[in-house]
């Protein structure tokens, strides 16, 4: 077999990606999609992994995150699994930053130009935004063995300072202003701080790291976001308000006093902010084993009965908040009401996310591009992607309440539960991650490289400008230089649907400014137009020939600067484009 690449350009600016395309010339009885195709820049794993199509041919969208020359080059190892991932014995050339193996087919080598860049700042208006960041990937590639997609960057691990600063530069994009690294999963059962485990003092290194690579970022000038810790009381069996005392001085004193880090703490009513996971409401005394037990997983991972949890919290201490300003975070408080006693949420399960006041005023509400409920994600009550209606519905409650605080939940999750181990009695409740469509994770992913689940590819940049978008909405809502964005979804049928019936229903969600009305085609002749009032309509189909087919909806009378691309990062555009979703699918009529 021969490879060959070429990129769409010669020099990038720094965190912005570059296509490389492969072309692979096959000799007799091979097998084009019998490789496994791993980039390298500089001699070191960096970005998806890919096969082959059947004309052999192969797209990388590689983002560059360092100022320099960059030396690409492909590497295409012979798949010797039946495992997901293609590898077996060289699985661990699929980790980002390893070095290039000497086995193997190799392409030429392209140089690109990486050029350094300011970054304007994107702050503005009294919230912050807040995106919750996992640092936990520190078991090398099986803590990869369950990820819904490949990130475009590349299976990873949290020590890897490339992904960190490349995640930080997607950030400063879309106006970020702190990051929430998870140490919740840590001390469950523990009574004091220093009894931790090692796994835990990986995560806290990871963190170090990132603190570390944010102040490098800092001092080259950039506006690099704040941190807030997020450790956790319960969530697991709980640990002691001694022990999470114990944790706060920890981390005053090693990191808040530390003058490396100096200005990197999210300030928040005069002290640094740190947010707990208190899933059991231990950390208020009016809190309940009852209403933490509504949702059967976390009955399930706090370990205790009820009368057991309500004495552990009636046996507690006031927490310490010398050093922070203290916010404790449960879930799904749809079904637990924790707001109601000024919790925040990691996730809620309801496409109107309950908002957290304080002293009357809107003070946190997360927002999410898919949620489950009490059953986990194959439960009745989750809500995938929807292609993005999900993002915008639950955004809407943001732009409403306006609160202090909004989280962006999630960044990266990709580790879920394997087939028949998931929580409660039957195994059966799938939480983290689940699939492409059931999944959260807002990172770039790759658009065909596999999943754990069978998925082909995932949602590419979509997310990533959905974010930046909805963010830019938020805080500019009536730009009196540029027309306001109006920002549409549809979410039936979702891209690729297999369509057997006699006829297609299309819903579809809006946010900003309010369309005159929908214009519905398929492949570009109107079918609906001036549709007003339920964003839903059923198409007859009766006239559609069997294959495949492009629905296209419009919005009337408004305009985007967003065109929401898959392939790349967009910069707002200067000039608005009419508002315009398209969605393949297939239509199949069995009678035939």
């Amino acid at each position: 077999m021969l490879m060959h690449i070429t990129a769409n350009q010669s020099s990038v600016p720094m965190g912005c990606v570059v296509c490389v395309n492969v072309t692979l010339e096959f000799q007799d009885n091979e097998a084009p999609q019998g490789y496994i195709l791993l980039p390298f820049v500089n001699g070191r794993r960096w970005g998806a992994h890919e096969r082959s199509n059947a004309e052999g041919r192969v797209m990388f969208l590689l983002p560059l995150p360092n100022p320099g020359p960059a030396h690409l080059q492909i590497v295409a190892l012979s798949s010797d699994t039946d495992h997901w991932m293609g590898l077996e014995r060289y699985r661990d050339c699929l980790l980002v930053g390893r070095r290039m193996p000497e086995a193997g087919i190799r392409s030429n080598v392209l140089e690109i130009e990486v050029t350094w860049r300011a970054i304007p700042s994107h702050k503005s208006g009294d919230t912050l935004f807040g995106m919750q960041w996992e640092p936990w990937f520190t078991r090398g590639v099986e803590q990869w063995r369950t990820a819904q997609a490949v990130p475009i960057v590349g299976f990873y691990d949290s020590y890897n300072r490339d992904v960190t600063r490349q995640h930080i530069l997607w950030f400063m994009e879309l106006g970020v202003d702190f990051i929430l690294p998870d140490w919740t999963n840590h001390l469950w059962g523990l009574q004091h701080w220093d009894e931790r485990s090692d796994d835990v003092n990986a995560i806290v290194h990871a963190t170090t790291l990132t603190l570390e690579t944010l102040a490098e970022m800092r001092d080259e000038g950039l506006p690099v976001p704040k941190m807030v810790l997020f450790p956790g009381l319960s969530n697991g069996h709980p640990t002691t308000m001694e022990a999470l005392n114990e944790e706060f001085a920890w981390i005053f004193h090693t990191y808040v006093r530390n003058p490396r880090f100096e200005g990197l703490w999210q300030e928040f009513d005069g002290k640094p902010l740190i947010v707990v996971l208190d899933t059991g409401a231990v950390g208020d005394p009016r809190g309940t084993a009852e209403s933490a037990f509504r949702i059967p997983f976390f009955k399930d991972t706090l370990a205790l009965e009820a009368s057991e949890l309500d004495a552990f919290r009636a046996a507690q201490g006031p927490v310490d908040d010398r050093y922070f300003t203290v916010r404790w975070m449960s879930s799904q408080n749809q079904t637990t009401r924790h707001h109601e006693l000024g919790y925040w949420s990691w996730m809620d399960g309801v496409i109107a996310p309950p908002v957290t006041y304080r002293n009357g005023i809107a003070e946190s509400v997360t927002v999410t591009p898919s949620f489950f409920n009490a059953e986990g994600w194959t439960g009745p009550l989750a809500v995938g992607r929807c292609g993005g209606a999900t993002y915008l519905e639950t955004f809407e409650v943001a732009l409403r309440h306006r609160p202090r605080v909004i989280f962006l939940h999630q960044w990266q999750e990709y580790s879920g539960q394997i087939e028949g181990h998931g929580h409660g009695y039957d195994h059966n409740i799938y939480t983290d991650t689940y699939s492409v469509e059931l999944s959260d994770d807002l990172e770039p992913v790759s658009l065909t490289a596999p999943g754990y689940r069978g998925d082909q590819g995932g949602w590419g940049f979509y997310y990533l400008n959905l974010t930046r978008a909805l963010i830019d909405l938020y805080r500019h809502p009536s730009d009196t230089t540029i027309s306001p964005s109006t920002l549409l979804a549809v979410s039936v049928p979702l891209p690729n649907a297999i369509i057997t019936g006699e006829t297609l229903r299309v819903n579809w969600s809006v946010i900003g400014p309010t369309p005159s009305g929908f214009t519905l085609c398929i492949d570009g002749v109107d079918i609906c137009t001036h549709l007003t009032g339920t964003m839903a309509e059923e198409i007859a189909l009766d006239a559609l020939e069997t294959g495949p087919h492009i629905l296209s909806v419009i919005a009337e009378g408004v305009t985007t600067r967003y065109p929401l691309s898959s392939v790349g990062l967009d910069a707002p555009l200067l000039s608005p484009i009419p508002v315009q979703v398209n969605v393949s699918f297939m239509l199949k009529r069995y009678s035939q």
